[in-house]
């Protein structure tokens, strides 16, 4: 986890091996990376995912986040969708 401005928060590299998801170990790691925050007076949460993978932008709606915008970069093959969720 690093602190990127004020009470905002971003887990570095959050994934999980295609062979060990869907079986709850990445509601784990967010439950996890969630608390760390809240530890720290964090009090905003936010990601960056493959803006194309509409199952993980799903699965993160689900979990409390909101889409905050998209941006594509020359050295990635995809768009970076970024994401947050506002910890209380």
């Amino acid at each position: 986890m690093k602190q990127i401005d004020g009470e905002a928060w971003e887990p570095d590299h959050l994934a999980v091996l295609p062979e060990y998801r869907h079986c709850r170990i990445g509601k784990d790691l967010l439950d996890y990376a969630e608390e760390t925050v809240h530890e720290q007076n964090g009090k905003l949460l936010k990601i960056g995912i493959m803006e194309e993978n509409e199952r993980l932008k799903q699965w993160y709606i689900k979990n409390g986040f909101v889409s905050t915008g998209s941006k594509r970069f020359e050295h990635l093959a995809f768009t970076v969708g970024f994401m947050g969720k506002e910890l209380k």
